[in-house]
């Protein structure tokens, strides 16, 4: 009698410690699946920012670029968090999920003078660096407004599709108006003109 209930209990041993032993391995598989698993927080980051939230798209700070990137490049932000100001009323920027989603340039608002080619190339700098003109042309209804569509896969990947509002994801549109002498605006927004 002795000898069947030891064979029992030895089987039963066995068999628990097989068992653990696979225990063992499910949490240390569990945690190496936790540690490679992006967390909530992170998951939500990457949709709402794009594969490298805080990566900057363009030149000089612009147009789908996060918003510390804007407070270390043109100082503290003078207004709320969702419409920014920086340099007094020069730049008014409107963010969404931390990234610029609207930068306006009121050049008559700068101190400083420049000429209509340097203010186009200061606004080439603050849209994405792989930016592509789709499309120009004068407002119909303005005549003072020049109308110019681009693409930008690097402002896809930035800004979350939600936020085009039905325009094609990376495209973006930069608008100067002008009066009788020079450009005295420029507002670059995502999405196109309807």
């Amino acid at each position: 009698m002795k000898k069947p209930l030891l064979l029992l209990f030895s089987a039963s041993f066995l068999f628990i410690a097989g068992c653990s032993g696979d225990e063992d391995d499910e949490v240390i598989n569990s945690a190496e699946e936790h540690e490679n698993t992006p967390s909530l927080e992170e998951q939500k980051a990457e949709s709402d920012l794009g594969e490298e939230p805080g990566g900057q798209i363009t030149e000089n700070v612009g147009l789908g670029d996060a918003r510390e990137s804007f407070n270390e490049a043109y100082g503290e932000n003078q207004n709320n968090e969702e419409i920014a100001r920086y340099q007094g009323d020069f730049m008014i920027v409107n963010f969404e999920n931390e990234r610029a989603i609207s930068v306006e340039l009121h050049f008559t608002d700068l101190d400083e003078e420049m000429s209509d080619d340097e203010k186009l190339t200061f606004i080439e700098g603050r849209i994405p660096i792989d930016a592509k003109e789709m499309s120009r042309n004068t407002n119909e209804q303005n005549i003072n407004e020049e109308i110019i569509e681009y693409q930008s896969e690097l402002l896809e990947e930035q800004i979350n599709e939600e936020s085009f509002e039905g325009n094609e994801p990376g495209t973006f549109t930069v608008v100067l108006t002008s009066d009788e002498h020079e450009i005295i605006n420029a507002t670059m927004t995502i999405g196109t003109e309807d």
